[in-house]
């Protein structure tokens, strides 16, 4: 009995879960160690750090195939993202401009920063701490060793992908959100607009700005859209942007779709691609408009929940999606975890995302590979829209008081 009333102890809590993170975070260290040494060390950085090295050289940065006609998504070094991207990866390129597998340590590297820097600013903003009180404090690196300790995130990290990048943008958006004046809605916007440049999925949270009645955030994202692409133009020019929606027509489909996890794609051998597509979008974005409609003029609780929702929404409808692409779910996760998710879900969610391939299930491994994790976004959208469903508690409301309560909601 006594060793249960200890274990009652938050320093004793405290420290039973510190041991958990640190011999997680060992085997995440050693996964990604090894991963460095294969194929997929910088595999998709590899297109940033080539059409940045192309640029440099003058030309464009995507390849004659893809301006020529239909062309398959999954390839190395293949660049199919709007130009400015690759303009930021030019001082890589210019560093290291031999080897991509070097220049990913240095991306890698900012990877890491941004994510660190995202859950902590989020940890802080949403006063996680007040309402998990094992999280106050020091324990606010236990959320820092979750997130590191994400499947997803260790495949970005070592893919090289741009979806951390996306996380750290997307949480100044929310911070700007929850700001709750004029000039935080314009720095919202302008992040969302840097986001959708970067890659173009973000974009849909314009939309919720729009429902939202956010009007200056939605002109933001046209002013930071607008902003980033003058600021590279000298470096990418203008016959890039003019070759990109080319780039986009010419676009196929997924040909392996063993590692896929959009719903799309899901539904696509009963609809066809191109219906499936068309549903899941119309659906997708019925759920976000729903969810802004219902958020307007309420508390900092309900708002975060829409906000999250809108993510995990912009992500599911994207017709390419990869298990590493849901790093970018750590932050509804960190929103639905201060915005009153039941957290069962929330850790259901959480782990169920962490899949991953198992070859030792032979032809049932896709189970794991593609069902679980599909089922965790899933899963995670819907434990958000029950709970923007109930009415937010009281002590929910006190902790949407100032310094951290949105504008025009009563005091």
């Amino acid at each position: 009995m006594y060793g249960v009333r200890l274990l009652r102890q938050r320093p004793v809590q405290l420290a039973a879960l510190g041991v958990v993170a640190l011999v997680v975070l060992f085997f995440r260290a050693l996964q990604f160690a090894l991963l460095t040494g294969e194929i997929q060390w910088g595999y998709d950085f590899s297109a940033y750090w080539s059409a940045a090295a192309r640029l440099l050289g003058g030309l464009s940065p995507y390849q004659a195939n893809q301006l020529s006609g239909l062309y398959g998504p999954q390839a190395q070094f293949l660049y199919l993202y709007p130009p400015p991207l690759a303009a930021a990866v030019a001082p890589l390129a210019l560093l290291f401009p031999a080897d991509y597998r070097a220049a990913a340590w240095a991306w890698t590297s900012i990877g890491v920063v941004v994510l660190v820097a995202a859950v902590l600013a989020l940890w802080r903003s949403e006063r996680i701490g007040d309402r998990f009180p094992i999280l106050a404090g020091r324990g606010r690196w236990l959320l820092v060793a979750a997130a590191l300790a994400f499947p997803p995130v260790v495949g970005e990290l070592v893919l090289g992908n741009v979806h951390l990048v996306l996380l750290g943008l997307l949480t100044v958006a929310w911070l700007g959100i929850r700001r709750g004046d004029a000039r935080g809605e314009w720095i919202a916007g302008a992040a969302v607009g840097v986001a959708a440049v970067v890659k173009v999925f973000p974009g849909v949270l314009v939309l919720w700005f729009l429902l939202t009645r956010r009007y200056r955030a939605a002109a933001g994202a046209i002013v930071g859209a607008a902003a980033l692409a003058l600021v590279t133009l000298p470096i990418t020019g203008i016959e890039p942007w003019l070759q990109y929606p080319t780039v986009l027509a010419n676009l196929g489909v997924p040909l392996d779709t063993r590692d896929t996890l959009a719903p799309t794609v899901w539904l696509a051998p009963v609809l066809g691609f191109t219906p499936a597509r068309v549903l899941v979008t119309i659906a997708g974005l019925t759920v976000l408009a729903s969810s802004a409609i219902g958020s307007r003029g309420g508390d900092a609780t309900s708002t975060a929940r829409s906000f999250a929702i809108a993510i995990t929404v912009s992500v599911l409808i994207a017709p390419a999606l990869y298990h590493h692409y849901l790093a970018l779910l750590v932050l509804p996760l960190l929103l639905g975890l201060s915005g009153g998710v039941r957290v069962p879900w929330l850790a259901a969610a959480y782990l169920l995302m962490w899949g991953g391939e198992q070859t030792a299930l032979g032809d049932t491994s896709w189970v794991v590979n593609r069902g679980f994790p599909t089922a965790g976004a899933i899963v995670l959208l819907g434990a958000l829209l029950a709970a923007i469903a109930r009415p937010t508690s009281r002590r929910e409301l006190d902790r949407a008081q100032p310094p951290f309560a949105l504008e025009g909601v009563p005091q």
